[in-house]
């Protein structure tokens, strides 16, 4: 199968994994959304996009394995041969934890399931030096979220991570009531003239 990777014309940036990003459960949930947001539903172009997401000693690995299984992979086969090569010990997934940031593409749900995995797995004297502050910094660049979860200020990482998630929900439920608005709003002005200028003068 000849390997054409084409990263042009897409709106997204593709999601890189290698070299020293070696998040790999990250790079899996934001290659997975944008393979679906791009609409790349054939399996060979899947795995085109997929191998010209890794870079450095990623691209070797899954190429490796390629010619090994003399068939393409799918997502999560990548994602399981990486993860397999880039095990961290105790220590390294701590430090993981101290320097995680949410990703531009990943929602807050992703993003605090993946932290949690990773603080779950740690001992309990590593999870004692780990605070709710360090999860609200990991999560600073939603500055709205992060204010709501620092002003609640939460006793427990897991309850920080809940209500972040409750908030995200709320502010999805609430872009959808708006644009649910405007629709009724345009479809007003083409029936009710004057009662659509009130509605816009009133930001209805």
């Amino acid at each position: 199968m000849k390997m054409i990777s084409n990263r042009e014309g897409r709106k997204i940036p593709l999601p890189i994994i290698g070299g020293n990003n070696k998040n790999v459960k990250a790079w899996y949930i934001l290659m997975k959304n944008w393979l679906k947001m791009e609409k790349v539903t054939d399996d060979e172009e899947k795995f085109q996009f997929i191998l010209a997401g890794t870079v450095e000693e990623a691209t070797q690995i899954v190429s490796d394995k390629f010619v090994e299984a003399n068939r393409i992979l799918n997502l999560e086969e990548c994602r399981d041969i990486l993860l397999e090569r880039y095990h961290l010990n105790e220590d390294e997934r701590f430090r993981e934890l101290k320097t995680l940031l949410i990703m531009p593409n990943e929602s807050v749900r992703e993003f605090s399931d993946r932290y949690l995995d990773y603080y779950c797995q740690l001992s309990t004297d590593n999870k004692a030096k780990l605070s709710v502050y360090d999860y609200e910094n990991s999560i600073r660049s939603r500055t709205d979220i992060y204010e709501k979860v620092a002003y609640e200020e939460a006793k427990t990482i897991e309850a920080a991570c809940k209500i972040a998630e409750k908030v995200e929900r709320i502010k999805l439920g609430s872009r959808s009531v708006q644009k649910g608005r405007k629709f009724n709003n345009n479809n007003n002005q083409n029936n009710y003239p004057f009662i659509s200028r009130y509605r816009s003068n009133q930001n209805f």
